[in-house]
């Protein structure tokens, strides 16, 4: 009953004449509202020592939120409607121009700033941090921090974060252990290293503390901010304050009829308004009328809408794959930070490289998203790419909200790094035989050179029965040296070879022929042989030029073969 009568009162001013509404930007934050420039500039500057008492706790700097935080100010809104929620481009909330922020309100901004991090905290000391901030309060420059919520709120977690803030000896420790687990370290170390204790021990001390009952408090340091400077006025579209009190209805699912009735006066007293469309649009499809939400959305995409959860929306629903894809780089120009539409451009993507960048440009705007590293993982290890893939694991590991989750992404992590340890190993094995293959492949071209030589000279030089005495039939250049043994080796060199020959008493002489083809073969029997060992080994008689050859232990090069 008491949000409906809320909802009626936001309707009414949303029909009656338009009031003259103000608005301030400063940060994430967007301040506007009917209650008058002051109190517009009051809020948001409390909204900003809010900011800056957080970001000290966190370790962080300028924690800015995907989403611009839109707060309206209303003069006749006596309570605060609850906490910040998601309309169409912002994160939306209403509070009364005086008196203290809600504290359901402020519970929901700790929270989304403490979401905009990568994941530190597990999630229910997140929440329990988010409840230590939802009573704090501001007096000019003064910040309070530690008020303890009614006792129904008082939980272990809250115990423990609210003495970890407020006792100097921890304070500085919180953003160290914060640090410390977004780097990926364990617990308990993490615990040990920020605080020089366990994580079980400083529950004790907070059980203790929670029994007690007594609960200080701490002063940040505070922002100095001059509001009539720091502050940029925005400057209002005609109806701004029409569709901002309709976005506030549509950010809460249970009101969707005091929606659409406001979006509906918003198109009545301006034709084809692409907010208003787009408002009704999601109210569509949350009705799961996809049908009438791509026709809003087309509308209000041709009528040149800049919101990128428009363009998002539309191109999610397009079914002409071209059109869809150009909606959706849209909206990752319109709004850099977002990473549904870079993700939403992977699952049309069919090129695997283009796909696995736009899944690591989606994780990395959105590191807590497990979903986003593990596609990206799986798809690095459909691509052979196992070493990437382990390192994708360790990043969803991270993200993981409880132990249970992070202990099933590390036996996926296990995995990568076997199979990438078998990847590693069939490459060298592949390698080596690649290798070996090269190596026989030239070994037989260089056996069947000198084949195809000693061929050659045997053709050329056939041996011719003697009748008479023998008659010198070289005229070339005369070898000065012989020998005469056992071929027992040789060694194909590429287009060279090496003969090895044992002579008595054991000694070799290793010999170059340099060109088949200036080989002169004498004798009958067997003229071929092969690389390697020669077994049997064959008697030869050998004539060769004395050019000793120190690099390839060569005592000369061949002129000669015979063959006794």
């Amino acid at each position: 009953m008491r949000w409906r009568l809320v909802v009626l009162c936001l309707l009414a001013q949303a029909v009656l004449p338009a009031q003259r509404w103000s608005g301030f930007a400063a940060g994430p934050y967007e301040v506007l509202g009917d209650s008058g420039e002051r109190e517009a500039r009051q809020r948001l500057a409390e909204l900003e020592q809010f900011r800056f008492a957080l970001e000290q706790v966190l370790g962080k700097e300028s924690i800015h939120p995907v989403w611009p935080v839109r707060v309206l100010v209303l003069r006749n809104l006596k309570d605060g409607t609850g906490g910040l929620a998601l309309a169409r481009e912002a994160y939306l909330g209403a509070v009364p121009a005086r008196g203290p922020l809600p504290a359901a309100f402020l519970r929901s901004v700790a929270l989304l700033f403490i979401q905009s991090a990568p994941r530190g905290l597990p999630a229910a000391l997140e929440h329990a941090l988010a409840e230590v901030f939802s009573t704090l309060t501001t007096d000019g420059l003064r910040i309070t921090l530690g008020t303890p919520p009614p006792a129904e709120l008082r939980t272990s977690d809250w115990a423990l974060m609210q003495m970890l803030v407020t006792t100097p000896g921890y304070y500085s420790g919180l953003r160290v252990l914060i640090r410390n687990l977004e780097r990926g370290v364990e617990d308990e170390p993490a615990w040990r290293n920020a605080f020089g204790k366990t994580e079980a021990t400083l529950r004790t001390e907070a059980e203790a503390h929670l029994r007690a009952g007594r609960f200080d408090t701490v002063s940040p340091h505070s922002r100095t901010l001059r509001p009539e400077k720091d502050f940029r006025p925005l400057k209002l579209a005609p109806g701004a304050d029409r569709i901002a009190l309709a976005d506030l209805a549509l950010a809460h699912p249970d009101r969707g009829g005091p929606a659409q009735q406001a979006y509906q006066a918003v198109l009545t007293a301006s034709p084809g308004a692409p907010d208003a469309l787009e408002g009704l649009a999601l109210l569509a499809l949350r009705e799961g009328d996809t049908g009438e939400a791509l026709t809003l959305l087309r509308q209000a995409t041709d009528a040149s809408s800049g919101s990128a959860r428009a363009w998002y929306e539309y191109g999610r629903l397009e079914p002409d794959r071209d059109k869809a894809v150009t909606a959706l780089e849209r909206a990752a120009k319109l709004n850099p930070r977002w990473a549904l539409p870079h993700f939403a451009l992977a699952e049309r993507e069919l090129n695997p490289a283009r796909r696995a960048f736009l899944l690591g440009e989606a994780a990395k705007r959105d590191p807590r998203n497990v979903g986003y590293w593990r596609a990206l993982a799986e798809l690095q290890e459909a691509a052979g790419q196992f070493i990437e893939a382990a390192k994708t694991w360790t990043a969803a590991e991270q993200a993981g909200a409880t132990p249970e989750e992070r202990e099933r992404l590390r036996q996926s992590r296990l995995q990568a790094e076997v199979r990438r340890r078998e990847q590693e190993a069939e490459a060298k094995r592949r390698a080596a035989e690649e290798e070996a293959q090269e190596l026989e492949r030239l070994k037989q071209k260089s056996i069947a050179a000198i084949q195809a030589a000693l061929d050659k000279a045997q053709r050329e030089n056939p041996p011719m029965p003697s009748s008479g005495p023998v008659v010198p039939w070289w005229d070339g250049p005369q070898p000065e040296a012989k020998v005469s043994g056992l071929l027992t080796q040789v060694d194909c060199l590429g287009k060279l070879a090496r003969l090895v020959i044992q002579v008595e008493q054991g000694k070799t002489t290793r010999l170059l022929v340099r060109d088949p083809n200036q080989i002169a073969v004498v004798g009958a029997g067997e003229k071929s042989f092969g690389c390697g060992p020669q077994k049997p080994a064959r008697k030869i008689r050998v004539e060769y030029f004395a050019k000793p050859d120190a690099k390839l232990g060569t005592a000369g090069e061949v002129a000669v073969l015979e063959f006794p």
